[in-house]
């Protein structure tokens, strides 16, 4: 199994922001940084989930678990829970 810990962070609000990705299993030992530009935190947690999500089927992985401190992200992805502000990330997971 492919484990995947993410983070998005910013500083300010909004402010510039960058994500922050983990991936690790079967031999894997991947890190991924990058700048995303301006946006606030909630906006960065669901970015790095996002990009992460896209890394991981290019990869062609089969079975990943994720790992997230975002409250708004985990409840995002296992209620179907999100802000009205952040509800167009959901529908891009679906």
């Amino acid at each position: 199994m492919i484990e995947v810990y993410i983070d998005g962070a910013s500083a300010g609000n909004p402010g510039p922001s960058g994500i922050g990705i983990l991936i690790k299993g079967n031999g894997i030992h991947k890190r991924i940084s990058q700048p995303i530009g301006e946006m606030n935190n909630h906006m960065a947690e669901y970015q790095a989930f996002l990009y992460a999500i896209r890394y991981c089927k290019q990869q062609e992985y089969t079975m990943v678990s994720f790992r997230s401190d975002s409250q708004a992200v985990v409840s995002a992805v296992e209620k179907g829970f999100a802000k009205k502000s952040t509800k167009r990330y959901l529908t891009r997971l679906c």
